[in-house]
């Protein structure tokens, strides 16, 4: 199962290389910038890209702790999304919309977690000790702020599969420690 962990920021890409508007090009190098930092798991690089007076995190139907609302709560999401393997993920954008201080993507993500994950997000599995695949719809708002900084992000998610990886299906990449 190979997972295309650059398949947002090549996207990002192609969006800005037809973008003239010169404060969209801004947002959209600042989110890219952002995306970066998920995908090199550099969570220094990520926080650059946060705004400095005003944070918000929010994922509709989420508990508190998936919603950080200040750069040291964000850090903190980060790092534990870092150590519990939630940084390797693949996110297909299928639309993206800009405006002077928001841009929205829409598209599925897809992400490897250990069956532990699977079964604490309430989804059923023939096989817990798996590593599993789940995709998942998400619709994302990205608010920044007056200097062009991200304020957070705000989702929306459903789940739409999940399934039990075999052993030779996991990427040789993804973390070892999440792996049985």
């Amino acid at each position: 199962m190979p997972i295309n962990r650059t398949a947002m920021i090549d996207y990002m890409d192609a969006r800005i290389a037809k973008t003239d508007d010169p404060k969209h090009l801004e947002l959209l190098n600042m989110l890219r910038a952002h995306m970066l930092g998920e995908v090199n798991e550099d969570v220094d690089a990520l926080l650059a890209t946060i705004s400095k007076s005003r944070q918000q995190y929010r994922s509709w139907g989420s508990p508190e702790d998936m919603q950080p609302a200040s750069r040291e709560a964000i850090r903190a999401f980060y790092l534990e999304r870092q150590a519990l393997g939630q940084l390797y993920f693949q996110f297909d954008i299928d639309r993206l919309t800009v405006a002077d201080d928001i841009i929205v993507t829409d598209g599925v993500m897809t992400s490897l977690f250990p069956g532990t994950t699977v079964v604490g997000m309430g989804l059923r599995t023939p096989r817990p000790e798996a590593v599993h695949e789940v995709t998942i719809r998400t619709i994302i708002s990205w608010p920044f702020d007056e200097a062009g900084l991200i304020v957070g992000e705000e989702s929306y998610s459903v789940v739409t599969g999940a399934r039990p990886l075999a052993d030779e299906e996991i990427p040789a990449d993804y973390p070892a420690g999440l792996v049985g």
